[in-house]
């Protein structure tokens, strides 16, 4: 064996000393300095392989690296014990800051890696002026402001989020496995928990009054997410999806109640819980499988739909008076 192949062979064997002497963390804090999944892939369960997947991964440290610029390293700050877990805290820090992560071991396995809360309100402020934003467009065509139906939108956020999270999660104790049929029942039951529940309270209302539910809702979500983002952090692409959200609700309130007045609001019905379904699997299956064309999807349906039912209906809810839409 000649010099070149000697020292290649040990240099390999030195790497592949290091790489076996890593524990679990520290593989996945190596990947996480680095960028190289590849790292802690040998180290994650199996569980954990299918829902932390190399895009995931990347996503995720991608938007850490938007919001703080590039990791310089990492100390450990702290470890718990919990029902058979080792959790492990870490201290990242980064070019433009600091922020705290958790890595969960069991059997000698990475099985959880979760960025810890941490409160920042100035990450709310995109997913309020998204909302505020989407109202801003109503009331400008509308100059009509219903402040009973925007509470009232406001309040049906709040059985939705205690009920639906629980519901969706059940998919997981039922032993279904698959990307796609989790993503799937995810948009599923938030179509059937939020569609009727809309159309119960908007049905029998004007049209101004039926839109400013949905706009009542889309605020209440808009909230919603900057609470998320203020722990969590978020960027200004919230603002556009908080904005499309919330005329998106709004469409759907004002076309249920013209489709009641007018005896097809069941189809109408039917048809918002199906658009429903379709957005909220698209928002889903990014998580699972992050991609700027599924996001773009998901905001295209948000979008074509408010163009299909607003421009129809707006000038009805201004003038407050019945008469024939063609479609």
């Amino acid at each position: 064996m000649d010099m070149k192949r000697l020292l290649a062979f040990l240099v390999f064997l030195l790497l592949l000393g290091y790489v076996s002497a890593l524990s679990p963390q520290d593989a996945m804090m190596e990947a996480w300095k680095t960028g190289n999944y590849s790292a802690v892939e040998p180290y994650l369960s199996s569980a954990m392989k299918r829902a932390f997947t190399e895009k995931t991964f990347k996503a995720v440290r991608d938007e850490m690296i938007e919001l703080y610029g590039p990791v310089r390293g990492y100390t450990l700050e702290k470890t718990e014990e919990k029902d058979g877990y080792q959790i492990y805290f870490y201290r990242v820090t980064a070019e433009k800051g600091s922020y705290t992560v958790s890595v969960t071991v069991k059997n000698g396995k990475v099985d959880g890696f979760h960025i810890v809360p941490r409160f920042n309100p100035k990450n709310a402020i995109y997913p309020l002026l998204g909302g505020l934003l989407g109202l801003l467009i109503i009331w400008i065509y509308l100059r009509k402001f219903h402040a009973g139906e925007l509470i009232l939108g406001a309040v049906l956020l709040v059985p939705v989020l205690i009920f639906q999270p629980p519901v969706q999660s059940a998919i997981v104790f039922l032993g279904v496995s698959g990307a796609l049929p989790r993503v799937l029942w995810t948009g599923l039951i938030a179509a059937l928990f939020q569609e009727p529940l809309k159309y119960y309270f908007s049905r029998d209302k004007t049209l101004g009054k039926a839109l400013y539910i949905g706009a009542g809702f889309g605020i209440g979500e808009a909230v919603y997410a900057a609470t998320l983002s203020s722990l969590f952090g978020g960027s200004v692409l919230v603002l556009v999806e908080r904005t499309l959200a919330l005329l998106f609700h709004s469409s759907t309130t004002v076309l249920f109640a013209y489709a009641y007045r007018n005896g097809w609001g069941r189809k109408a019905l039917l048809a918002m819980v199906l658009v429903h379904w379709l957005t909220d699997s698209l928002a889903a299956y990014w998580h699972v499988n992050p991609s700027n064309l599924v996001l773009l999807a998901g905001y295209g349906v948000l979008l074509l739909t408010s163009l299909v039912v607003l421009p129809k209906l707006l000038p009805l809810a201004k003038a407050e008076r019945e008469q024939t839409v063609r479609w």
